[in-house]
């Protein structure tokens, strides 16, 4: 029953004014591993080390570290492969697309000897997800038409006799006003493909401070805005008594979301002997705007499309909790030194915030659903980093828990990375691989669960100088 009513919601918002769906919070809450190749290579395993301009998104204590001037910048390319499986009909797709890494600028300012003897202020604009994919979902011999199962009734309901797909010619309407398909018997074959392409950055202001190299502490607010856009077609083809083709419609539908927000992040990092490090942070959420657009289109003896109103509302991500220790080996006049890291976090899924000022009902409909079907969700990240000179190994795995409840769907992943850095006085260059693969459902309007496993290949480049 749940997850029809999400399916209700999201993919056939042709039928009602509403285009939200209960899903909608989670792209912008369930973010993925971005940002510095040296971030990448270790799963983002740096809450306790820091060093790198992407401490201000997770722990700004990691700021703390530097004694020095840095600006930096990274890119890359990101490699998308999506199969499913439909009861054993498979089909696969692919997307290619540049990726954007971040640039960012720390300044550190010497106060003193002792005491507070570092201060650092911090600029960057960091990607904190990246959406591109593409999908393609085939089905085979399918009994009860899309059209029979859900248009038509919907039509009914709604006393639409303006329906898009009535005035494409897929559903007919007699002279008494009684409508009729031929999709209303038959078999039928259906393809469903879904291109997605967006992403999720952040601006961060960040201040941080070194107090006597045992205490690191810092704070950023964060600007983050996004930008998501899914591209998809639904075709069904009919298929007659004798095994003929009758032909087949198009339902292509645009979701297009814009989403600006605020939030604010404070950590700290303890040594309390030279080899450990003890950092802990917290998140608040992000609270974000967002304009959502919506359109649709039918194409079958005819076309006719519909664009409906840009509507505005508000969304709250989960708070998060963040713990992280970290050994380290060594230090810069070292041959041979590094380190091994872990992080934790946890993030309530079920907090997320639908917030509507003109629809207080449609609003508590979405929140019971995210109360729901989402749940806590635990990460966890390990990395390690080998330095050999001016050369640095590193290598990672993280693994992230699932937020949905696990009878409604799997959006848990897991990364393994590896990298390489070069590392001089005044500049460094650093490359990662990161795979990130997961498992998930599509469900069709009958409830039909499609089996989906996504590979993602990220290969990521940063320089840096240092002044």
């Amino acid at each position: 029953m749940k997850k029809t009513i999400i399916l209700t919601l999201s993919l056939f918002a042709f039928c009602s004014a509403m285009s939200q769906s209960a899903d909608f919070p989670l792209y912008f809450s369930n973010l993925g591993l971005n940002g510095t190749a040296n971030y990448i290579s270790r799963a983002g395993a740096l809450g306790a080390v820091g060093g790198d301009i992407m401490s201000s998104n997770y722990n700004p204590a990691g700021l703390g570290i530097y004694k020095g001037n840095e600006v930096t910048f990274s890119s890359g390319i990101n490699f998308n492969f999506m199969d499913a499986n439909s009861d054993g009909l498979k089909s696969d797709d692919n997307r290619t697309s540049y990726n954007f890494g971040n640039f960012g600028m720390v300044g550190t300012f010497r106060t003193g000897s002792k005491g507070l003897k570092y201060i650092q202020l911090a600029f960057g604009l960091n990607r904190l997800k990246n959406f591109s994919g593409r999908t393609k979902i085939m089905r085979n011999g399918v009994t009860t038409s899309y059209i029979d199962h859900t248009v038509m009734d919907a039509i009914v309901a709604a006393n639409d006799a303006e329906n898009d797909f009535i005035q494409a010619g897929v559903i007919n309407v007699a002279d008494d006003g009684t409508i009729s398909s031929v999709y209303e018997s038959g078999t039928f074959n259906q393809i469903k493909q879904i291109t997605q392409t967006g992403y999720v950055n952040e601006v961060s202001f960040s201040f941080s401070g070194n107090v006597d190299d045992m205490l690191y502490f810092g704070a950023t607010v964060g600007i983050p805005y996004a930008e998501y856009k899914s591209v998809s077609t639904f075709s069904e083809e009919r298929i007659n008594d004798n095994g003929e083709s009758n032909g087949h419609y198009n339902y292509n539908e645009v979701q297009e979301l814009s989403a600006s927000g605020v939030n604010f992040k404070l950590g700290a990092i303890v040594k309390p002997i030279n080899f450990l490090r003890i950092g802990a942070a917290i998140h608040t959420p992000t609270y974000y705007y967002v304009e959502d657009d919506y359109y649709s289109k039918v194409v079958y003896n005819s076309a006719s499309g519909s664009v409906g109103p840009t509507f505005v509302y508000d969304i709250q991500t989960p708070f998060r909790f963040l713990g992280s220790l970290a050994l380290v080996f060594g230090d810069n006049k070292s041959k041979v030194a590094g380190t091994i890291s872990a992080d934790y976090e946890y993030a309530d899924y079920k907090a997320m915030k639908f917030r509507m000022e003109d629809d207080v009902m449609f609003e508590t409909d979405l929140n019971n659903i995210i109360d729901n079907i989402f749940r806590p969700a635990n990460t966890f990240r390990f990395g390690g980093e080998l330095k050999l000179g001016v050369l640095s190994l590193r290598a990672g795995y993280a693994m992230m828990g699932n937020p949905y409840i696990e009878e409604q769907n799997d959006a848990s992943f897991n990364c393994i990375t590896a990298g390489i850095g070069y590392k001089t006085a005044s500049y460094s260059f650093d490359l990662a691989y990161a795979n990130v693969s997961g498992n998930s459902r599509y469900y069709f309007y009958d409830d039909f669960a499609t089996a989906l496993s996504n590979v993602n290949h990220l290969v990521q480049a940063t320089f840096a100088i240092r002044f």
